[in-house]
């Protein structure tokens, strides 16, 4: 029997039972954010409120209901060794809602010392877990049933001036299961790759990050074309996924 759980916010800490016994600990994170402008991440609602911005020829878009679910990550080495992170309470619906720049908890695991240059991140569609004595999680749980079996789901309104008469609404929920590499190669900069040492005294934390305004650019409201959007926004999302080491995420990752 599925079961709601309580909305609970994710604590950006580490659970300490990890599989293997040997290795450096690396944790993963989440974030979202708008697009940087002028140097800063402009502000477009507040904690599990829509995003509203401004879009071209006088349009505006609300962004009600909006998730991202990251299924799995997977650190590479430089020499091609891949290391499965386990998934702390499995895949995460991300709430485009939530806090800009607040950080989710979303995998981990001890890897060997070395040099590392890719970062897999697979988006697939979610599936609403089966909670039982046994089973618990920390990601909030999407209230909407329609986000099961979708990788991308938005959910929202769009119009021009302020005029009702104008309002586009729209729903899109892509279920494709995809992988995006992420270069780690020059995370180090100067060319240098991330860097695991043996016996370093803390975690090594990157933070997948990623932007919510850009689905919808150059998109033509007055002849809005919902499936040709469903159909292109994994590539757009894919195409908007960064990765930095830490936990803060500079606007440079998007210049």
């Amino acid at each position: 029997m599925r079961l709601r759980l309580s909305l609970l916010l994710i604590a950006a800490t580490t659970p300490g039972c990890l599989d293997g016994g040997g290795g450096e600990l690396v944790t993963i994170f989440a974030a979202h954010h708008a697009s940087p402008r002028d140097g800063m991440f402009p502000d477009y609602g507040e904690d599990l409120q829509p995003r509203v911005f401004d879009l071209e020829d006088g349009w505006q878009l609300t962004l009600a209901e909006s998730y991202v679910t990251i299924a799995s990550t997977t650190l590479v080495s430089c020499s091609g060794q891949e290391h499965e992170m386990r998934m702390f309470w499995g895949p995460c619906p991300e709430d485009l809602r939530r806090a800009d720049l607040e950080v989710l908890t979303v995998s981990g695991n001890k890897v060997p010392a070395g040099d590392y240059c890719e970062l897999r991140v697979q988006y697939a569609p979610y599936e609403m877990p089966v909670i039982d004595d046994e089973t618990d999680t920390r990601h909030l749980i999407p209230t909407l049933d329609d986000v099961e079996g979708d990788s991308i789901f938005l959910r929202g309104v769009a119009q021009r001036d302020g005029n009702e008469d104008d309002a586009v609404q729209f729903q899109l929920e892509n279920g494709e299961d995809f992988v995006v590499s992420l270069d780690l190669s020059n995370l180090e900069g100067e060319g240098n790759a991330l860097t695991i040492r043996e016996g370093q005294d803390f975690p090594t934390e990157l933070t997948v990050t990623k932007t919510y305004d850009r689905f919808f650019d150059g998109v033509d409201w007055e002849s809005f074309d919902e499936a040709a959007l469903t159909d292109t926004i994994d590539e757009i999302l894919a195409d908007q996924t960064r990765v930095t080491r830490g936990l803060s995420i500079s606007p440079s990752l998007y210049d």
